[in-house]
């Protein structure tokens, strides 16, 4: 998984390594997403997941059913969201660009699900980034840290319109085109680290 750590970062997760266990139960994390076939909803779970072996109280959120979620309230903030037709879900943009303001306040995360970022190329690592610069520019945003993580082409899960579609462009790219079975690209090892890495800057705001 390709990594973009922001000014301060690396330095927080090296001066916390030896951090005790106890400091981790004190810190509180919003993880809120937005998920249109079910994969980033499962990413943004296993990030919950590996928050919560290290020992941090997680508040998992689908975008639907965050509207009264108060960002100020928690020490970390991590969004989620997937790509579609070079766009994030409006829902997740919503929501973010009305918390703007609370979400600078607070050390964050952003990370983007698409297929993109599973090609092993430049120009489709600056495509992701372009979409995800996009979404921090129309939403006034500037994320902590922001993370493209490759998703999953799943043919099981689109209407018969955008399968076909799907099979074009997967043919055109040199992916797959067996539309009996999905395709899962994400890197879980790496999704992993990203909810430990999470933990450490949790750690670093309640000890501050």
């Amino acid at each position: 998984m390709a990594r973009r750590p922001m000014t301060g970062w690396l330095s927080v997760m090296t001066a916390l390594a030896d951090v005790s266990d106890h400091v981790f139960k004190d810190a509180d994390a919003l993880v809120v997403y937005a998920s249109t076939h079910g994969h980033t909803a499962k990413i943004a779970d296993r990030i919950a997941q590996s928050m919560r072996a290290q020992g941090l109280e997680v508040d998992l959120r689908d975008v639907a059913s965050a509207v009264d979620v108060q960002p100020e309230r928690y020490d970390v903030v991590v969004v989620g969201a997937s790509l579609h037709k070079e766009r994030h879900q409006q829902a997740i943009a919503d929501w973010v660009g009305t918390r703007r303001e609370a979400l600078e306040q607070r050390p964050s995360l952003f990370f983007s699900v698409s297929l993109s970022a599973a090609e092993d190329s430049d120009e489709a690592r600056a495509a992701a980034q372009h979409c995800i610069d996009r979404f921090c520019a129309e939403t006034g945003w500037t994320p902590g840290r922001t993370e493209p993580i490759a998703g999953c082409l799943q043919y099981r899960e689109y209407d018969v319109f955008t399968r076909q579609l799907m099979r074009l462009l997967m043919r055109k790219m040199g992916h797959p085109t067996d539309a009996s079975q999905d395709y899962d690209y994400t890197d879980w090892d790496g999704v992993d680290q990203l909810g430990r890495d999470v933990a450490v800057l949790a750690a670093a705001t309640v000890t501050a």
